[in-house]
């Protein structure tokens, strides 16, 4: 029987070896992630199991032959810390029954000791074997787990193809009832994703299926046409797919870098420092120009930008200079600038959070503008020009000094 996993990043990891950095970025560009295995595995994410067997077994018994032969299979052993524990605590190797009935797939299957055993002697996998005392299982000793290295990696990629284009509300079992057609499966991963809003992992419409010889997965991948519920399926190596992946990652990387880099190298917008003037006391109808025009009065003085909503009766205006505030201030009589014969602003230095407040805002919008204006030019200058005129559309218009 084939074991089957439901599984994320950590397996694409060791998929594609290059170095360790670019292993991780496989990884997280293929989003895969392992489903649970061990007694205290449940954060391992892991769950694989065999493929359906022949008519004389009964769907349980199918579904508990293949929970235990991945537990004791290649793709498990050599990365479930727990079971090669209990393993190691026996010299001839049996893990007793009672543990394994812990362990959460199965518990969800049973934990009727009898129906396990009765389950496993119809299996002719001959990969577990039984107790005497029909209390304990072990790998058998004729089966002994291929040593998991850089040579054993490739050899299991060079026999694992990519599917993809099942329905994401697919189940495993009917999966595996759909790949156990082709000879001969030996372990199926069903790709998730990290689903942030439900916290929950998803599955991603694709597989990769091992199959017990390089010719079998060439038989498979080659199929002129091959559907899931009428859905055609895409196909090809599992290596070709991380490999792509991995180019599609680097492309992104050098993309973002590319971003950062002239980011980096765009000129820091500065302002002065204390150059920012606080009024208090506008009318609630009072407008911009009309702010302006009263603080033009004072001579010798350049106003950059004025910070004031009508309806409002406080606002900043910030002059061009620094240290300009402080000398402003002492050009009016009292601090007090006369709007108009009835109404005088109450005039001050800005404190230094008010500054900051104020000049982090003016500066986060003088970068958007800058990119806004940027995207606008590489869009004009990118398009065919049609007819003669110039677009003096707005050359005209009064621009706010900034």
């Amino acid at each position: 029987m084939a074991d089957v996993a439901e599984t994320t990043s950590a397996e694409v990891n060791t998929e594609l070896k290059s170095t360790p950095k670019e292993e991780e970025k496989v990884a997280a560009a293929a989003e895969n992630v392992e489903i649970d295995a061990g007694k205290n595995g449940d954060a391992k994410k892991e769950e694989e199991a065999e493929a359906p067997a022949t008519e004389e077994y009964t769907k349980q018994e199918r579904a508990i032959i293949r929970q235990i032969e991945y537990y004791f299979g290649d793709a498990n052993l050599h990365r479930d810390k727990f079971l090669s524990e209990q393993i190691a605590k026996n010299e001839s190797g049996w893990v007793p029954l009672s543990v394994l009935v812990t362990f959460k797939r199965l518990a969800t299957l049973t934990t009727d000791l009898d129906e396990i055993v009765n389950a496993l002697n119809k299996s002719d996998e001959g990969l577990v074997e039984i107790s005497e005392d029909k209390q304990s299982l072990r790998r058998h000793p004729e089966r002994p787990v291929p040593e998991h290295n850089e040579e054993r990696r490739k050899e299991i990629q060079e026999r694992t193809a990519y599917a993809k284009g099942f329905p994401l509300d697919s189940q495993m079992a009917e999966i595996l009832d759909f790949v156990n057609a082709y000879d001969k499966v030996v372990n199926v991963t069903m790709r998730k994703h990290y689903d942030k809003p439900t916290k929950s992992y998803k599955f991603k419409g694709s597989i990769f299926v091992t199959f017990e010889k390089k010719e079998q997965a060439k038989a498979f991948i080659e199929l002129e046409k091959l559907a899931y519920k009428e859905r055609e399926l895409l196909r090809k190596w599992q290596i070709d797919y991380l490999k792509e992946k991995q180019e599609e990652y680097q492309k992104k990387n050098e993309k973002r870098q590319s971003k950062k880099e002239a980011k980096a190298a765009e000129p820091t917008i500065e302002l002065p420092k204390n150059a920012i003037v606080v009024f208090e006391g506008a009318p609630d109808t009072v407008t911009r120009e009309e702010i302006r025009e009263a603080f033009e009065k004072v001579k010798d003085f350049d106003i950059a930008y004025i910070e004031f909503n009508k309806g409002d009766t406080k606002g900043s205006v910030r002059l061009t200079e620094a240290d300009a505030a402080e000398k402003y201030i002492a050009k009016v009589e009292d601090a007090k600038l006369k709007f108009n014969d009835d109404v005088s602003l109450t005039l001050r230095k800005a404190n230094e959070e008010e500054e900051k407040e104020f000049l982090d805002k003016a500066i986060e919008f003088m970068k958007k503008r800058r990119d806004f204006s940027r995207g606008k030019n590489n869009k004009r200058f990118g398009r065919k020009r049609h007819g003669g005129g110039n677009d003096n559309r707005g050359h005209h218009k009064k621009q706010r000094s900034e």
